[in-house]
């Protein structure tokens, strides 16, 4: 496909793709909100398609290169392109994604608007707390001045492509981000759109996303971080403000009686079951401060958000928080089970429920489905 000349100060979409015959249907979603907002759009993929040219209308350049270096190695094809030509000078804001992500529609136009009308220099979508603070590199948006910047031109043109995973997020997603945070002109223009503090903010102003960040928090175990419950919330209220009291035993006990005799279990299942939690086990006298319990909640539940792959581990809550994109490879990778994928997918329409299902399920967790050198090297993150 021949390339075009982009105009005056124009939008670009660096689109990094694996996709084989034809383009999956969420991406041909985001493509044409791209050109709907304007864009002009770059495709680099390294499997074929079968009839670019039928791409007229969508891409404005496709590139394919060989299938080594994962979505970075996509990514310096686009960026060094771009270089070549001069465009940097010609970019008001550049926006590189992925397809490691499934996109959904209801959400896609105002997404793209955020993060491509933003003043902010560079804003990811997500932000990542695992080994060191970094932004996912599935989706970044970049003013026109960082495009241009000499130490981000630096960053890709001395990028060394790889297909090692580990090598990949050491050298791509965490030496991007620290190649993005010296260019930017000062801390407060390297955010995150859907980051941790979004996610506090919007907790204080929507009783109703505690609920549901709750009710639709990460279930598989398979991973090593903390959940979102009611569990994890009650446990720090007993630490920090809850202190026994004596009081007669209403049941009697002897050497003979059992744990299960002794303790009682609740359901909680929202701030009504927690506060009725509260008052049947907290001596009469003693009041519930519903604000101090608010504050507390929300602590808590800010605080196990912002654990690991934060596109992960809270795929759910992102979603409802406005986020339009689901990671492909959450089965896969254990963080999530079938039971996380139907919450997921309850907030999208049946057609894009069934897609991401079908995405989801073809890639069973790996640790369970490999065997061999391959399952040594998945456990391992190499793969």
């Amino acid at each position: 496909m021949a390339d075009t000349s982009t105009r005056e100060k124009q939008g670009i979409l660096l689109l990094a793709l694996y996709e084989k015959g034809v383009l999956r249907d969420d991406i041909v979603r985001l493509i044409e909100e791209a050109k709907a907002a304007g864009l002009y759009v770059i495709g680099v993929n390294t499997l074929k398609l079968r009839d670019p040219s039928g791409l007229t209308g969508l891409l404005d350049c496709y590139i394919e290169r060989p299938n080594f270096g994962r979505d970075f190695g996509s990514y310096r094809t686009g960026f060094l392109h771009l270089f070549e030509r001069g465009w940097a000078k010609r970019c008001s804001r550049i926006l590189m994604a992925n397809d490691s992500v499934f996109y959904t529609g209801d959400k896609l136009a105002k997404f793209i608007d955020d993060m491509m009308t933003s003043e902010i220099e560079v804003l990811g979508s997500t932000e990542n707390f695992e080994i060191e603070h970094h932004l996912g590199s599935f989706c970044i948006s970049m003013s026109g001045a960082i495009l241009g910047h000499k130490r981000f031109m630096n960053y890709w043109r001395r990028y060394r492509v790889s297909d090692v995973r580990t090598q990949v997020i050491r050298r791509g997603e965490m030496g991007l981000t620290r190649a993005l945070k010296r260019c930017v002109s000062s801390p407060e223009q390297f955010r995150a759109l859907y980051g941790s503090e979004r996610f506090l903010r919007d907790l204080m102003a929507d009783e109703s996303l505690t609920d549901f960040a709750i009710r639709n928090s990460r279930t598989s175990d398979l991973v090593g971080w903390k959940p979102l419950t009611w569990k994890a919330i009650i446990e720090h209220l007993q630490l920090r403000f809850i202190v026994p009291v004596h009081r007669t035993a209403d049941v009697d006990i002897s050497i003979d009686t059992t744990l299960k005799d002794i303790n009682e279990y609740a359901f909680v299942h929202g701030y009504d079951d927690l506060f009725a939690l509260l008052g049947r086990h907290i001596a009469p006298d003693s009041e519930v401060d519903p604000e101090k319990v608010a504050d507390v909640v929300r602590a808590v539940l800010a605080e196990i958000f912002m654990q690991g792959s934060q596109i992960h581990q809270n795929a759910a809550t992102l979603l409802r928080m406005g986020l339009p994109f689901v990671k492909l490879d959450g089965l896969y990778r254990g963080a999530f089970n079938i039971y996380d994928m139907v919450n997921i997918t309850s907030q999208m329409t049946a057609g894009e429920a069934e897609e991401l299902r079908r995405l989801l399920m073809v890639r069973p967790y790996g640790g369970g489905t490999l065997t061999g050198w391959k399952r040594a090297a998945f456990m391992r993150g190499l793969v």
